[in-house]
């Protein structure tokens, strides 16, 4: 599937390499947030000892959250990036329709995969849907 970038991606993404020396697999802009999905392996770098990388990359990104999320070659291995902290499990089935993967997680921890108002994971959904083809639901 061809991802559609634009001028200002292109802009964002050679910014974010430039600071962090990481090469980024993608960029979604969003109104209030800026998400870079970074090579396999590549995660360290972006961050920098002590943060220091990331944070030069957020005063760069005033007006937006920075995220940054590790690429991975599999739909469970990138689900489980998006998701470092909470432990979960994921399942993907082929329907008519095409992918959906599914993420079973603690009933106390739903609220942390979800987000405020389901921000997390519309912007998930949508990271998904670019790199895999995949649909994402919560149960």
């Amino acid at each position: 599937m061809a991802k559609e970038i634009d001028l200002e991606t292109m802009r964002c993404t050679s910014l974010f390499e430039s600071i962090t020396d990481a090469y980024v697999d993608d960029c979604l802009l969003l109104p209030d947030k800026v998400v870079f999905i970074v090579k396999k392996g590549q995660m360290s770098k972006a961050i920098g000892k002590g943060g220091s990388k990331i944070n030069g990359v957020r005063n760069v990104f005033k007006n937006k959250k920075v995220y940054v999320i590790e690429s991975d070659d599999t739909i469970e291995g990138f689900i489980k990036n998006m998701y470092p902290k909470i432990d979960i499990e994921v399942e993907v089935k082929e329907t008519g329709k095409g992918k959906i993967a599914f993420i079973k997680v603690d009933k106390f921890k739903r609220g942390a995969v979800i987000g405020k108002a389901g921000e997390k994971i519309k912007t998930n959904k949508m990271l998904l849907k670019r790199k895999f083809n995949c649909d994402l639901r919560v149960i």
